[in-house]
């Protein structure tokens, strides 16, 4: 069985974060989805018009070739050569015509349109956001039956939850056992078995 992308790197860092809080190679995420860039080109003598502007899947690089044991944002295809300006940081489904196509970024991509589906529909379906005050999303830290872990990846109508100290993920319900930590720091915990929001 091949394992999908995401689940073969470390768990997602929200944008924003210090990225030593990560391993090299954990996709980065903004508002909840995987997040892209195009290259910092700040430094080149001649940027490359065609390829310098090509978005790539973002991902934490601690092994960044130039300027030894720089840590920041680098691209899934090419992290040690391949540095992101992180001034322009765009959700990874935005100008897919402007896509890396290597092997890396290609992946990301692609599991980053269906984890958009996915997350919608769970949005929408539970209204975690106006209900509980809960952004749906990767990289989110929530407790399942009382153990930490992270949201790494979707699974159709399901979360797959890294829990801390454990590397195989687990599949999660939305809502059952499910406690979400909040963005001021405090837990929101769902009913064990909470219904969809109803139809507005």
């Amino acid at each position: 069985m091949t394992v999908p992308a995401m689940l073969r790197r470390p768990a997602p860092l929200v944008f924003g974060a210090p990225p030593e809080q990560s391993e090299h190679g954990a996709p980065v995420v903004r508002r909840g989805e995987l997040a892209a860039a195009t290259r910092d080109a700040s430094y080149l003598s001649s940027p490359n018009t065609r390829a310098d502007v090509q978005m790539h899947a973002a991902v934490v690089t601690r092994r960044y070739a130039v300027g030894g044991g720089l840590t920041g944002i680098g691209a899934a295809c090419d992290p040690v050569r391949i540095l992101l300006d992180e001034g322009l940081i765009f959700g990874a489904r935005e100008l897919p015509k402007s896509h890396c196509r290597r092997p890396a970024c290609r992946a990301l991509f692609e599991a980053a349109g269906r984890q958009h589906d996915d997350l919608e529909h769970m949005r929408a379906y539970y209204r975690l956001q106006e209900r509980y005050g809960v952004h749906l999303g990767l990289a989110i830290r929530v407790r399942h039956g009382g153990r930490p872990g992270t949201v790494v990846d979707t699974a159709g109508r399901d979360l797959l939850v890294r829990l801390d100290g454990v590397h195989r993920p687990v599949r999660c319900h939305v809502t059952r056992a499910m406690e979400y930590e909040a963005g001021s720091g405090e837990w929101v915990a769902l009913d064990r078995d909470a219904a969809p929001a109803p139809a507005v």
